[in-house]
């Protein structure tokens, strides 16, 4: 790309930014675009109960992570380990519900 890029001579500020445009040309060329992140499809056991469950088992744990050193940590712990068996069991029992339908 930089081989048949040709810079003409006239005002410095045309030359650099006909240089720059003929950088970026060579490096857009020669790079692949990155497409951002890449999202996972939802899984077959996934319901929005779970969804909830997580965010609210996301904040806990914030909240535990914010209270360390604190008066409250132990009860923010406990909250903490309350959500997270909640979320756990929610999902193994939508995991199992979904196993033995695809079962029968």
């Amino acid at each position: 790309m930089m081989a048949n890029a040709a810079v003409p001579s006239g005002p410095t500020e045309e030359m650099v930014t006909r240089l720059m445009a003929a950088i970026t040309s060579a490096c857009d060329a020669s790079m692949a675009k990155s497409s951002g992140r890449r999202r996972r499809c939802a899984v077959y056991w996934w319901t929005s109960e779970i969804a909830d469950l997580r965010r609210s088992c996301l904040r806990a744990q914030r909240l535990t992570q914010r209270a360390r050193g604190r008066p409250n940590e132990g009860a923010s712990q406990a909250s903490y380990a309350s959500a997270r068996r909640l979320l756990r069991a929610a999902m193994k029992t939508s995991k199992r519900l979904c196993w033995s339908k695809l079962c029968d």
